[in-house]
């Protein structure tokens, strides 16, 4: 990676701590600049605007999850409900981390949706990819017969993702893990646990 790569990851980095408890609006580009501790000119080195900032954190984050994801679902050793299990339990650990704070993500999601366009789509891709990983898994549970479900994998795939962000939002809001709590309840259910 270069210097210039190495410098725009270093002040994504820390405009995301920043964004992820302060919101979108909350933050400015001096905030970010601060938190990264380099001058105001450098924010526009590497970004045109910050709703360009805040895609580009997005797709960084995104990305990170991403591979963390891949790792855990494509080890065919392990049954596809245990993966599925594993997904959004390996979760966990951060939204625990992140109970004043919330999901970047999600927060991003639910500040900015109605406000721009860019970002909004680019959040819906980064969950629609994240739901193609639950109905792939689902997928093959039922071709290997440990999902008996009549409901099509992909609707039960976005019941299963809508629920976990539900869960995730009303986690933030209570600042309690008991909807955490109970998703994985019945996620053990669906597992057979």
């Amino acid at each position: 990676m270069s210097k210039r790569e190495l410098k725009k990851e270093y002040l994504l980095e820390a405009g995301i701590k920043v964004m992820a408890t302060r919101g979108y609006n909350g933050t400015s580009i001096q905030d970010i600049v601060d938190a990264a501790n380099v001058p105001k000119g450098s924010f526009y080195t590497y970004f045109k605007s910050k709703e360009d900032f805040a895609i580009e954190a997005i797709e960084m984050v995104a990305e990170e999850r991403a591979l963390a994801s891949k790792r855990l679902v494509s080890d065919r050793s392990v049954p596809p409900l245990a993966r599925l299990k594993a997904f959004f339990e390996s979760n966990v650990p951060g939204c625990e981390s992140n109970l004043n704070g919330g999901c970047f993500i999600g927060n991003m999601c639910q500040e900015m949706s109605d406000s721009s366009e860019a970002i909004r789509i680019k959040v819906r891709q980064m969950m629609r990819n994240k739901t193609q990983i639950v109905e792939d898994l689902l997928e093959e549970a039922k071709l290997d017969g440990s999902l008996k479900k009549a409901v099509p994998t992909n609707i039960l795939a976005e019941f299963m993702f809508n629920a976990w962000e539900g869960a995730l939002m009303r986690m933030k809001a209570t600042k309690c893990r008991e909807p955490l709590d109970a998703f994985l309840t019945v996620l053990s259910s669906i597992n057979g646990d």
